[in-house]
């Protein structure tokens, strides 16, 4: 058994599988989560489980063709153009609701598990998310979403926000606030399952590169390796991996941002997502993480400065000051599947892999469950899910219809 991909996706799955008694080597081409694992908000939050395909972002994301202020943008090159038409396509299919119930389903799933595993070290700590909102119409918005949710959750008024958390400017419509919903580091969160991983068996192996897939046969950076099952865990780099074995897997990048600030006294107590902006404040142990913004451009990894300068002004913005120390900036490819909903399962068409990808935000949220869903399907288990929603083969059959 072979899992490519040493992010939280991957480790979580070889995690699941080796703690099953199961044989698992797992290759990260460089450091444990060197991709977007690493750089993303921390966020577990079954509040946040829209999927990315709505009319609302595709009326954002054609904006963003004369208008780069918009937290979602696509940019149009050859490389993306069938997936923007495959975007195009689910946002209009009226299959919102559906796949909003099924990512919630998972993430409510997965943040019990993320509390399971905190014993690992994963830096876990559950003290709600904040969704702040400036505008009475996105506020009304939000109100309704988090009544439709079922989740438990507190609507503030703009006045009470500030008295919840003070470190917030005032001036906002108001807020809600899901106390169950937690966070972790990311960067712990993959080292220390990795770890768990290998105390249980697993081989993990950084700094080789899957090169190739054939039939029965992983070509890397150190040799060939023929696995009687391989999970593609590959993030942005699933899809050409899959084209080796005639698969369609049309998930491409979409470039979020990071800016870890120095913490100063009186930082954010909870995450707090920002939601006209598409950011979040998360306090980490020792950095104020502010991450956002999502522009679809496949595999380009270059840093955009006019981005990374929307990310501060929206930090400065909800903070009420644009003075903080930057520690670190960073960019990285989120996986995003046309349609916004994860990929997960074994294709009709090769019943030797196993695909985990297309998390787009919700990877590190989705972790635990996506790891346990794979190992439960490699192992001969009844997923403890319903896996249709998430299945390869639906691309084929939009395709076809």
């Amino acid at each position: 058994m072979v899992v490519i991909g040493g992010g939280a996706i991957g480790v979580s799955v070889a995690y699941e599988l080796a703690r099953r008694g199961t044989s698992v080597t797992l290759l990260e081409r460089e450091s444990l989560g060197s991709g977007c694992s690493s750089g993303n908000a921390g966020l577990v939050c079954p509040s946040h489980s829209a999927p990315l395909a709505t009319p609302a972002a595709l009326r954002e994301g054609m904006r963003s063709l004369v208008r780069r202020e918009s937290a979602f943008s696509v940019s149009p090159r050859r490389e993306t153009l069938d997936w923007l038409f495959r975007f195009a396509a689910a946002s209009r299919n009226g299959n919102v609701h559906r796949a909003t119930d099924a990512i919630r389903a998972l993430s409510v799933a997965s943040l019990e598990l993320h509390a399971e595993l905190a014993a690992l070290g994963t830096g876990f700590e559950r003290r709600g998310t904040l969704s702040v909102y400036e505008t009475d119409a996105r506020f009304a918005a939000g109100r309704d979403e988090a009544a439709r949710s079922g989740l438990p959750h507190r609507v503030l008024t703009g006045a009470e926000v500030a008295e919840v958390e003070p470190s917030l400017a005032r001036g906002n419509a108001g807020a809600v606030f899901f106390p169950d919903e937690a966070h972790v580091d990311p960067l712990r969160y993959v080292e220390a399952v990795a770890a768990a991983a290998a105390k249980a068996g697993a081989d993990v192996q950084t700094g080789v590169e899957a090169r190739s897939l054939a039939a029965g046969a992983v070509e890397t950076s150190r040799g060939s390796l023929r696995p009687k099952t391989v999970v593609l865990a590959a993030g942005v780099w699933t899809a050409p991996l899959a084209r080796g074995l005639g698969l369609d897997v049309p998930v491409t990048g979409g470039r979020g941002y990071h800016l870890d600030f120095a913490p100063l006294p009186g930082d954010p107590r909870v995450p707090i997502l920002l939601q006209e902006a598409r950011c979040a404040l998360t306090p980490l142990p020792d950095r104020l993480r502010v991450a956002g913004l999502l522009d679809i451009v496949g595999r380009d990894l270059r840093l955009d400065e006019r981005r990374v300068g929307a990310v501060r002004h929206a930090a400065a913005r909800a903070l009420g000051r644009d003075d903080r120390e930057v520690v670190d900036v960073w960019a990285g490819l989120r996986p995003c599947a046309p349609d916004g909903l994860p990929v997960i399962g074994r294709p009709a068409a090769n019943g030797s892999v196993v695909l985990a990808t297309g998390h787009a935000m919700k990877g590190l949220s989705l972790a635990p469950v996506t790891g346990r869903l794979v190992a439960e399907l490699v192992c001969g288990e009844k997923p403890s899910h319903d896996l249709e929603p998430f299945s390869p083969d639906r691309f084929r059959r939009a395709r076809a219809a």
